[in-house]
């Protein structure tokens, strides 16, 4: 197995911290683990993530070629249909955004590439075990597990970065008082059902009582609490606690200003992380903050995404995903749009169905630019179609210039120029009440 290979098993270290001298001031065990891990504990934050993860890596990826004005479509490249050995495309992209969103940077190690030099297989390393040799120098200089790499065989991805600088900020680092907050107040609410919602306390009496009765009250008072009974303590014992409970404690209004912040650190709703608009949803603000979300959210992280990928091919060709795909209407809105499409002429129905999933109608006669409410009106033949399309063109030209023209007449002119219409011409019906 190769060096580099990234899912090897890894080697545990763990330096001494001053929590592991002084102690934190409450359970070590919900703080411990690396950043990254810690944070994904907490729900808003693998929400948060989860959401910007799947939907990237589920948008259909394209290739064009430039030339000038034009953009024409190529086939995917073998990098992006079969981008690493472990796994689908789906979950190599997912590998990277959630590298993005929670470490701030992706890096990517060229294992492999085509005939002509270019990537065409690119294992995503895990955060912990790239480093870089200077931050601010205008070559990095990088390392993986302490070992040197060649130039050209990093591909690095940063996310938010500051001017001079090579990484991007590690959103979690920057999150951390916000995390380690969300996560404590989890173990408090764990504790307090724990303990059958019982808060600590202490019991209460001014007779003498011995160790071992101490011991009996103590067990049936535990038992009692924990099983959510009537506790019947006796002997002048009183029960006084001496936690904080939870309503006092704003344990509800923690969490949901925890994920109100995660929400905002990474742009998404936060009734999406388990947080509070303060209102009301509607259909309509349901739409429209989905709106808001693939064009706040979502299409830089695509814009990001690429340019970098861009990079990874000839200068000619760019990367670009589909994020039509993100938006699913409902079946009505969709074949509106669709018709609105049609009868504007910026799409044929065979593009229209390449977009349903749809075989090209036979013969050509989908390829058609054609308004709608004309196509409907003439043959379905495309050479019709086309006579039909000069000869209108030709009537609104003499209109311009004062002259009016029958559809004969113009295509005598047209014949007569060496345009050879040899397509039958049928003029449209009238609607019903119209001369």
């Amino acid at each position: 197995m190769s060096w580099w290979w990234p899912f090897r098993r890894r080697q545990q270290q763990r330096a001494i911290t001053y929590q592991d001298v002084w102690g934190s001031g409450a359970d070590p065990a919900v703080l411990r683990g690396g950043s990254q891990e810690r944070a994904l504990r907490l729900a808003p934050v693998y929400a948060a993530t989860r959401l910007l993860a799947d939907s990237v890596a589920s948008l259909p990826m394209k290739t064009f070629v430039v030339a000038g004005e034009e953009r024409r479509p190529t086939p995917l490249p073998a990098l992006f249909r079969r981008p690493a050995a472990v796994g689908t495309r789906y979950d190599w992209l997912h590998r990277a955004v959630t590298s993005l969103t929670l470490r701030g940077n992706a890096y990517g190690l060229i294992v492999a590439t085509d005939g002509a030099g270019w990537p065409s297989q690119i294992e995503w390393l895990h955060p912990d075990d790239v480093s870089i040799e200077d931050n601010f120098a205008a070559v990095p200089v990088w390392y993986y597990k302490g070992r040197r790499l060649e130039d050209g065989q990093m591909f690095h991805i940063p996310a938010y970065t500051l001017p001079g600088q090579i990484l991007g900020l590690s959103p979690i680092g920057y999150l951390m008082v916000t995390t380690e907050t969300g996560l404590l107040a989890q173990q408090f609410g764990r504790d307090w059902f724990a303990n059958g919602s019982t808060p600590a306390a202490v019991l209460e009496t001014d007779q003498e009582v011995s160790k071992e009765a101490a011991t009996v009250l103590k067990a049936r008072f535990k038992e009692a609490a924990a099983a959510r009974d009537v506790v019947a303590l006796g002997g002048g014992v009183k029960y006084r606690p001496i936690s904080v409970p939870a309503d006092e404690s704003q344990f509800l209004e923690t969490i949901k200003a925890t994920a109100n912040q995660i929400a905002a650190w990474y742009g998404v709703p936060p009734e999406k992380v388990g947080g509070e608009t303060g209102g009301s949803l509607t259909y309509n603000t349901v739409e429209q903050n989905s709106i808001d979300l693939a064009t706040w959210t979502f299409r830089p992280w695509l814009a990001r995404l690429e340019q970098a990928f861009s990079l990874l091919r000839p200068p000619v060709e760019e990367v670009t995903f589909n994020a039509d795909a993100m938006i699913r209407t409902d079946l009505k809105s969709r074949y509106e749009a669709h018709g609105m499409a049609l009868d504007q002429g910026w799409r044929n129905r065979d593009e229209v169905r390449a977009i349903e999933n749809e075989a090209p109608l036979p013969n050509g006669l989908g390829q058609t630019y054609l308004p709608l409410s004309s196509a409907m009106s003439v043959s379905l033949d495309p050479e019709q179609a086309n006579a039909r399309n000069i000869v209108e063109m030709i009537q609104k030209v003499g209109t311009g210039v004062g002259v009016m023209l029958t559809a004969d007449e113009a295509r005598t002119i047209l014949n007569s120029a060496g345009a050879r219409l040899t397509g039958l011409y049928q003029a449209p019906t009238p609607p019903e009440g119209q001369p």
